[in-house]
């Protein structure tokens, strides 16, 4: 069967959607289907498709095989993997990570099976309610002067996360960098700081209706600033035309997880995380 299974780039991933089971994929990687990025790969067996894979290369390279549910349980997934490794292995990364939904049983296979070990969870969350009573917020766009403070506080606010949780033993504090800051600046419409008086004390990322991240100075927590930033920002979504916002909470972030159950977000679904690692 290896021989019969083949790889290559997709043009038009969106042509797939309706293959796709909505129960038992991630989000991130329907996102990236919807909106045809160009590290989709189909996975083809005597030429007819028969799933999709999302690959990207790097020094951190990242690894999701979706097979469509008609084509499940004869290895085709295991082949495709063991392909696209092969691809990422060109430009020699330390790991390669995945992650897959924890109810589903046949992806949580074929990631141990090729080798990739579970790190930690995180639940998908959605708030689907009303807006949140209008409030005066000090807050405002990210500009790139900001990075230096900005970053700081970002870095250590999820040090200490990553470490409450106990599923990061070997967590450091993410350096800052001048790809870094130019990734910060490029994507500076997406970002937003909270300040009190000129101190930058919380920072988000919003990607469309996403939450991505949201942290608040460690010193500066348990004054009900986390819960007012996300007040604002799920207003600031809801204003914008989103009738879901959506969020990831990781496992085990107990203080983040109580926030985000008192302002009404639902999980939707659990996600597990795993790596394989290289070198």
């Amino acid at each position: 069967m290896a021989a019969e299974i083949t790889i290559c780039r997709t043009l038009n991933p969106r042509e797939y959607l309706k293959q796709i089971d909505v129960n038992d994929a991630d989000t991130d990687f329907i996102n990236a289907v919807s909106e045809n990025d160009e590290n989709i790969y189909s996975v083809l067996y005597q030429e007819s498709t028969v799933g999709l894979a999302l690959s990207e290369k790097g020094r951190y390279a990242f690894l999701y095989i979706y097979i469509f549910p008609a084509y499940r349980r004869r290895g085709f997934g295991r082949v495709a993997a063991l392909l696209l490794e092969q691809e990422l292995y060109t430009c020699n990364p330390v790991n390669i990570s995945t992650y897959y939904r924890t109810d589903n049983c046949i992806a949580n296979k074929l990631a141990k099976d090729c080798g990739y070990i579970k790190e930690f969870s995180s639940d998908y969350m959605v708030y689907s309610g009303p807006r949140f009573e209008p409030m005066t917020v000090p807050v405002r766009q990210y500009k790139d002067e900001d990075y230096p403070e900005a970053h700081s506080m970002y870095a250590e606010a999820f040090q200490l996360m990553r470490l409450s949780t106990g599923c990061f033993p070997d967590s450091v504090p993410e350096p800052a960098s001048e790809e870094g800051r130019k990734y910060w600046s490029d994507t500076e419409n997406e970002r937003l700081v909270f300040l009190n008086g000129e101190e930058i004390v919380g920072y988000a990322h919003i990607e469309g209706s996403e939450i991505g991240s949201v942290s608040v100075k460690p010193d500066c927590q348990g004054k009900g600033i986390g819960k007012v930033f996300v007040k604002y920002i799920v207003n600031m979504l809801i204003n914008n035309g989103y009738t879901n916002v959506f969020l990831y909470c990781v496992v085990g972030n107990n203080r983040a997880r109580h926030l985000y159950d008192e302002l009404g977000f639902i999980t939707v679904y659990r996600n597990d995380y795993a790596k394989k690692k290289i070198q």
